[in-house]
């Protein structure tokens, strides 16, 4: 295994690109950094960014420094990777999180952020809602965001798709309204699809946490059985080494 040095590497043409870091913060500066000049090059051409978030506490940090760079946040729309079927406020809401993390630091209009409006009573009139308001920005073409920023569960989950559920084949929808396993707190959820993911001109995972290097390697070894590992394999992956750490 190559040294912690935050130097990207390959071992194959059709696997992931695996970006490791000494610690979550050289890990978060570099996924910040990386995200900036994406947004940036994008402005320069005067494109507008399209940048999806994923909750989790991996992230967290990169929010922040991601808030601390100079970027022209009118040229950027942000939406949500997935979310549960809770309140904005609820203490497990990922829009929350966002929100604490990035979007209250940074000089963002309100119509560049698109936020699930779960208060709809339906979950599944809930991703119907959300894929309209997805689909008007992109016009008649398929959406394609330029970057969308996904985790991994111990279980291979990424965004609100789960192992065991044909609803990570899902093929004409670009949002769906998923059911999370006993084990976690909020059963209802809704998700981007596989599709829509895998259509991304990018897609970074941020990972941190321990006992997490059994799973990253099934995603790089692209293991069909978990949604993660269906994942575009042209993605990198952002990793700190604690994740290689035993629980």
């Amino acid at each position: 295994m190559p040294p912690f040095r935050g130097i990207k590497y390959r071992e194959g043409l059709n696997q992931m690109e695996l970006k490791k870091f000494i610690d979550k913060e050289q890990m978060s500066r570099a996924a910040a950094a990386y995200t900036a000049d994406l947004i940036r090059s994008n402005a320069i051409a005067g494109k507008v960014f399209t940048l999806a978030l994923s909750g989790g506490s991996s992230p967290v940090r990169f929010y922040e420094l991601l808030a601390e760079e100079a970027i022209d946040w009118d040229m950027v729309k942000v939406f949500l990777v997935d979310e549960r079927k809770v309140q904005a406020d609820h203490k497990h809401s990922n829009f929350r999180m966002i929100k604490e993390s990035l979007l209250s630091k940074i000089d963002i209009p309100d119509t560049n952020i698109f936020s699930l409006k779960t208060e709809i009573k339906s979950v599944s009139e809930c991703a119907a809602e959300y894929e309209e308001r997805i689909r008007k920005v992109f016009g008649d073409k398929y959406p394609v965001f330029d970057l969308i920023v996904l985790g991994v569960g111990p279980d291979g989950h990424t965004a609100s798709l789960f192992p065991g559920k044909s609803h990570s084949l899902e093929q004409d929808g670009v949002f769906i309204s998923t059911i999370a396993p006993t084990q976690f707190d909020v059963a209802e959820r809704l998700s981007m699809t596989l599709p829509l993911i895998n259509s991304a001109d990018r897609r970074i995972f941020i990972i941190s946490g321990t006992g997490k290097g059994g799973i990253i390697q099934r995603v790089l070894d692209q293991d069909s059985s978990i949604p993660a590992g269906m994942v575009n394999s042209d993605s990198s992956i952002f990793v700190d080494s604690l994740s290689f750490a035993s629980p």
